[in-house]
């Protein structure tokens, strides 16, 4: 049984020199070369015949340009221009069955002018990709840089003795660190308030408490701005030592980042979401005649090259008989005068390998999958 001329097409051979130089130069050449190259090796009689046999191969013979004068380079360009716009699968494959007519591709016949144009793009672009890089080698050596400068400014801002006196079980250490721009500030501050007048007028068994007093008078350099600390209260030396106050609620773990020795604080990605509304499938048994059922889904096909007399009822019939069941066919309306006609067949999926094998349908009839979005149905009035 002969093979549909869809999948007969592209494996035909057809001996022609001329065609079969073109159809395998048009994909690595320019078309200025290989105009050039046609019309110095083949001779204007060889360019019409082989222009003629390649409208005659895809059934375009009606559609073929005529060219009376000197139409040689135009005959070529048509040869061109209607390989390109064919779907490869169409045009069947062109050899040489003399060799020596396949004219050689030489330095002569190359566009010296597109190939500098080509470099020199290339040179350009190969530029700008190193200028990139230097930025960005540089970038990272900058912020390489910045980090190892802020690693030593907060060393140098925290001694030994001060983190030696942070009770870090409540957070304290989280008050007094600040940015590291206001570090050598805040810190002179907060001794210049914390000064000696007040440690002579407490007894010497509540240095603990003074200090505490003082650490909580500090405002936080973090999120609020300074603001001059109260006076300080006078004591008499011989007096009960004042009771000590409340310790205030640590803050939750979540309001005071956690904080490695070098000053990196820790995050977390946060859990996504679960969605909401999720899509369910049934798993119930369904009969074929239940009113309840899913849809199937289903794929377009495309038939074509069938008489002008056949209907969409003849389609409907045909592939009922022959699957034992009965699809949706849509005609197609060509915008040119042709003398066959075209339909879509919405098959479903379960029986899409029967539809497109080449035993299911009638000899010279073409199908293929349905490219792009089905027309909508026009209703006759």
């Amino acid at each position: 049984m002969p093979l549909p001329v869809s999948v007969a097409m592209s494996s035909t051979l057809i001996a022609n020199e001329l065609l079969a130089f073109i159809q395998h130069a048009i994909d690595t050449m320019d078309e200025v070369s290989i105009l050039q190259i046609c019309k110095t090796n083949f001779k204007e009689e060889e360019i019409s015949s082989g222009k003629r046999l390649l409208y005659m191969s895809l059934d375009k013979l009606d559609q073929m340009p005529s060219r009376r004068r000197d139409g040689t380079e135009k005959s070529v360009q048509d040869i061109i221009t209607l390989l390109k716009v064919t779907d490869p699968d169409d045009v069947p494959t062109f050899v040489a069955k003399d060799l020596h007519k396949l004219p050689p591709v030489t330095f002569d016949h190359v566009d010296v002018t597109r190939l500098l144009k080509d470099i020199i793009f290339l040179k350009t672009s190969l530029s700008e990709v190193q200028s990139k890089l230097e930025v960005s080698e540089k970038t990272i050596r900058e912020l390489r840089a910045e980090v190892v400068l802020l690693r030593n400014t907060m060393s140098v801002s925290r001694s030994p003795d001060e983190a030696s006196k942070v009770n870090t079980r409540r957070g304290a250490q989280n008050r007094t660190v600040c940015s590291f721009a206001s570090a050598d500030f805040d810190a002179s501050a907060v001794v210049g308030e914390c000064n000696a007048p007040i440690a002579k007028e407490v007894s010497a068994s509540t240095p603990r408490r003074v200090y505490a007093d003082a650490a909580a008078r500090t405002p936080s350099c973090v999120t609020l701005p300074r603001a001059p600390a109260p006076a300080p209260a006078r004591v008499p030396a011989r007096a009960a030592p004042a009771p000590c106050p409340a310790p205030l609620p640590a803050a939750p773990s979540v309001l005071l980042p956690r904080r490695d020795e070098d000053g990196f604080e820790l995050v977390q990605r946060k859990k996504r979401r679960p969605k909401p509304t999720k899509n369910r499938c049934g798993k119930a048994p369904t009969k074929p005649e239940q009113l309840v059922r899913a849809a199937q889904p289903n794929t377009p096909v495309y038939i074509s090259r069938l008489h002008y007399s056949v209907k969409r009822e003849s389609i409907v019939e045909y592939v009922r008989q022959k699957l034992k069941y009965t699809l949706r066919v849509q005609e197609l309306e060509s915008y040119r005068n042709v003398n066959f006609k075209a339909f879509v067949v919405r098959v479903p999926n379960c029986f899409l390998h029967l539809v497109l094998n080449e035993d299911f349908w009638p000899q010279n009839v073409v199908f293929r999958r349905f490219r792009g979005q089905v027309p909508p149905e026009r209703t006759k009035t």
